[in-house]
């Protein structure tokens, strides 16, 4: 049962003097050696959190406790803090304790601390279920799985951490086991850490038949750091599997992708790895880019003219002195890769490619995706021009060109330090209406199908020579046994339909038997859409008239425009300074009119308007009846920084969402009554947000809110609260990683 913060139990008394981390595992360890086997958890968790020389002992001897699921966290913990003195009782843990989850944990551990005492017995459980290990030979009986082949994972893992090269045969021997379980993937990323001897397994391993193996080896070796991996590795560039050469150049170009040995593979035989190697390698081989663009493979054309459209300054100079490589790019703006190669002729020729590109956008004859890379390498390219062949095309025909536009001259827009600029006034313009249609459209006319009701049924006469077939289950059962429907009470003459029962088989009648699909576009008129579009990319603009434009934009007929000019506003606002009293006065009015998604939108813009008015309407809204309307107001007053005791109240709100927001907001504010009310916030709600609370006061006083919490696991009347606090002073007192 979840408990009300005003019906709250748990209000513990300030401390004499804020605690240290000292006190907090004195107390830890106790539990951990006394309480509850839940509290002794998380004692055991917490203690792994904050760490330190007064955590070490009562974590080493919980590896004895009666417990598995105690013994396990005590484990984890000592994984974290990978002390040399808890490696004896580890190592008894993993040879005598079944529980899996203990033994696994005690590897992780003995591994990270370099202990090269559990060595031998990592070998022995690579190699099978050894008689001198305890295990859990029930387990698989009770959950139907294995837990040793999770152990014999976890071994592998260990070998490679410690760099045992010796037990190299050992892991090759489990991954040949028909019988045991697929290793390999595993197998070969620890060979990769394993020394010489695990990377010459990984080599020999690229002469076999399996291409899944020889490509597995390959990635392993390119990501391995062990020196001379690669060289290895470079023989996977020859292999006659495609998908291995793949693997290896992927590997070696994460490392370096100007390795020379990776300079054959931008002419390979498959059209896949060549594609590969132009994206990965031929930014330093801009003299292969020619070849790629006259590839036969429409891939390797398309992968060469984005590494070109990608191309830096200085690559791009270097690459405009080659005059085939730029007439090779103007011969593929037709095609399947006209939009890649717009984009590529723009970064090679800029201002030279002006004239090519402002023709393929304004061609409406076009393929829409060949004018839309035409139009983002005319943004890529900028400048008056671009802007002024961007503008052309606001209201083209085509949505995805027209939206493209907007977006590109919002982008060019803020890229001009100077303004107010041509691209940003051809925003504004479109938000006024310049597009508007010279004459309104019709209003469509809805087409009215008269209802077609069946005629009244004919009266009872005689039976016709024909029987007809019957209808329904119901009429065969009853034409087969006719006193039938005298023992259920119907007419023989059957129910007689009302007009209602007529009228709903005739609209039945007229529905049709399909799925109902999504259109991919919307159905929207032109100018409104350009309207529409323009009030959400002006939420960019971070200028005052900008704000004053979507201000004037909130009172519009049109409610979509209302919806964008709010979001633009509350992204303007969140920059101090931009809103005057003027926007601020027209969110207000539009606050009084607005339904309930209008308003979120507002009040979020309304934490960016100066004066006091916007104040008094968000304390307003702290009382609304709609919770995403309250959380927005508190956010609100905590931007403006003008949190109140007012917002203590909303701690105890029914909305989970609310409760946080104002715990988050009187966290901000850093009065002296926050770490209280806080820390009485962690322990209502049967420890809800205890997690988020405990990390708010973290950053506002973690010894003093460690005392509070100390003062709830001193008393004993307090014992339901024990699982809230301990895991809080865990966070509250945690080592920094």
């Amino acid at each position: 049962m979840i408990i009300h913060r005003d019906q709250a139990q748990f209000q513990p008394s300030e401390p004499e003097t804020p605690v240290g981390p000292t006190e907090v595992c004195r107390m830890l360890g106790n539990i951990l050696a006394d309480g509850v086997d839940v509290h002794r958890c998380l004692a055991a968790q917490a203690l792994g959190r904050i760490g330190g020389e007064d955590t070490l002992q009562p974590l080493i001897t919980a590896l004895l406790d009666e417990d598995e699921d105690v013994r396990t966290d005590a484990a984890e913990a000592l994984v974290r803090l990978a002390d040399p003195r808890a490696g004896q009782q580890l190592l008894e843990n993993l040879l005598g304790d079944p529980c899996a989850e203990v033994k696994i944990a005690a590897i992780e551990a003995l591994a990270k601390l370099g202990d090269n005492s559990v060595i031998p017995w990592l070998r022995r459980i690579v190699a099978g279920r050894d008689e001198e290990i305890v295990w859990d030979e029930q387990e698989f009986y009770s959950s139907g799985w294995d837990d040793w082949v999770d152990i014999q994972i976890a071994a592998v893992k260990g070998l490679a951490e410690l760099g045992v090269g010796e037990a190299v045969p050992d892991i090759i021997a489990a991954m040949a086991d028909e019988a045991g379980q697929d290793m390999t993937e595993v197998a070969f990323k620890a060979l990769a850490r394993m020394g010489e001897p695990g990377i010459q397994a990984l080599a020999g391993i690229l002469d076999d038949p399996s291409a899944r193996l020889r490509r597995r080896a390959a990635t392993a070796l390119a990501s391995s750091q062990i020196e001379g991996a690669r060289d290895y590795c470079a023989g996977a560039l020859i292999d006659t599997a495609p998908e291995v050469r793949l693997a290896a150049l992927r590997g070696m170009a994460a490392g370096d992708a100007a390795d020379s040995r990776l300079e054959p593979l931008l002419r390979d035989p498959d059209a896949g790895v060549r594609a590969a190697a132009i994206t990965l390698c031929a930014v330093h081989y801009v003299d292969q880019l020619s070849v790629a663009i006259a590839d036969d493979a429409i891939q390797v054309q398309l992968a060469g003219l984005i590494v070109i459209a990608g191309l830096s300054t200085a690559s791009s100079d270097e690459a405009l002195s080659d005059q085939a490589l730029l007439a090779a790019v103007r011969d593929r703006l037709t095609g399947e890769t006209a939009a890649a190669a717009a984009r590529a002729f723009a970064a090679l020729a800029r201002g030279g490619a002006m004239a090519e590109l402002t023709g393929m956008l304004q061609d409406v004859d076009r393929p829409e995706a060949d004018r839309l890379g035409a139009l983002q390498g005319l943004a890529a390219i900028g400048g008056g021009e671009a802007v002024a062949a961007l503008v052309a095309v606001v209201d083209d025909k085509d949505r995805p060109i027209r939206l493209e536009a907007m977006s590109a001259l919002g982008k060019l827009a803020v890229q001009d330090q100077i303004w107010p600029n041509e691209a940003g006034s051809a925003l504004i313009a479109a938000l006024g209406g310049c597009h508007e249609p010279d004459e309104p459209p019709e209003p469509a006319v809805a087409e009215v199908i008269p209802l077609q009701v069946p005629s009244e049924p004919a009266l009872p006469g005689p039976a016709p020579e024909q029987t007809a077939f019957p209808t329904s289950t119901l009429n065969a059962l009853l034409a087969d046994v006719p006193e039938a429907r005298e023992t259920a009470g119907l007419p023989r003459d059957g129910v007689e339909l009302t007009p209602m029962d007529m009228e709903r088989l005739a609209l039945a009648k007229r529905i049709k038997k399909s799925k109902k699909r999504m259109p991919i576009a919307p159905k929207v008129v032109r100018h409104q859409d350009i309207r529409r579009f323009a009030a959400r990319v002006l939420g960019e603009l971070p200028h005052g008239d900008v704000a004053q434009q979507l201000a004037l934009a909130l009172a519009d007929g049109d409610g979509e425009v209302r919806m964008a000019a709010a979001d633009s506003l509350a992204r303007i606002g969140a920059r101090p300074g931009t809103l005057c009293d003027d926007v601020s006065a027209a969110i207000l009015t539009a606050l009084g009119t607005a339904d309930r998604d209008l308003k979120l939108l507002l009040l979020r813009a309304l934490a960016g308007c100066p004066g006091e008015d916007a104040i008094v309407a968000l304390r307003g809204y702290l009382v609304d009846e709609d919770s995403f309307l309250r959380s927005e107001a508190i956010r609100g007053l905590s931007n403006l920084a003008r949190v109140g005791p007012e917002i203590d109240d909303l701690l105890g709100d029914p909305d989970p969402s609310v409760r946080l927001c104002a715990a988050e907001a009187i966290a901000m504010e850093k009065a002296e009554r926050a770490i209280p009310a806080l820390v009485d916030f962690a322990l209502s709600f049967e420890g809800y947000h205890g997690k988020q609370a405990a990390g708010l006061l973290r950053e506002l006083d973690a010894a003093a809110a460690g005392g509070l919490f100390l003062n709830v696991l001193r008393d004993p009347a307090y014992k339901r609260a024990w699982a809230i606090a301990i895991p809080a002073l865990g966070t509250l007192n945690e080592q920094k990683a």
